[in-house]
């Protein structure tokens, strides 16, 4: 794809729009949804005082932990897809901030794991909580039949999304 195509293809942003008008209010309320949870996202990153990608990195050491699974800077950078530079630079801030500790692999002594502090969880509890329990509530008033259907279009979407991502986009 040339540069001018890909001027044209962004200034026709929302030239494309759903061909029905049940289509177009279920865009609007994706948009709305986005929206909400992009305004949560950032009350809960001022609250942590974290970058959204430390904030995510903490989750997946917080589930691994949870798991009863070890994770290293190498399986971290994997789950971001960032490079080794990144990953050292998001840990330095992680064990700086006395979110994170490295230490020395029990398994493989020659190795480093990183680990969290029991709080961890809990201030990710905290952050997001005002979240998490409002979506619970939201799923669980679903029918099977409307958590079927939402799901399979979540996952409809995501994978959409994923297959026309920028190459190169961070998509962790």
């Amino acid at each position: 794809m040339s540069s001018e195509d890909r001027a044209r293809e962004a200034s026709d942003l929302f030239a494309q729009q759903p061909r029905t008008a049940s289509g177009a209010a279920a865009l609007a309320s994706l948009q709305e949804l986005s929206d909400s949870v992009h305004d949560a996202d950032e009350q809960a990153l001022r609250m942590l005082g974290m970058l959204p990608i430390d904030a995510l990195a903490l989750r997946h050491l917080v589930l691994a932990h949870r798991d009863g699974r070890t994770m290293n800077a190498t399986q971290l950078a994997r789950a971001l897809r960032l490079s080794t530079a990144g990953i050292t630079k998001l840990i330095d801030r992680l064990v700086r901030d006395g979110r994170a500790e490295r230490r020395p692999n029990p398994e493989d002594r020659r190795g480093i794991i990183i680990t969290v502090p029991e709080s961890a969880e809990q201030d990710l509890a905290r952050a997001y909580g005002h979240t998490h329990a409002p979506v619970i509530d939201a799923i669980d008033a679903l029918t099977d039949a409307e958590a079927s259907a939402v799901q399979r279009f979540a996952s409809r979407l995501a994978g959409t999304l994923r297959r026309h991502a920028p190459d190169g986009a961070h998509g962790a």
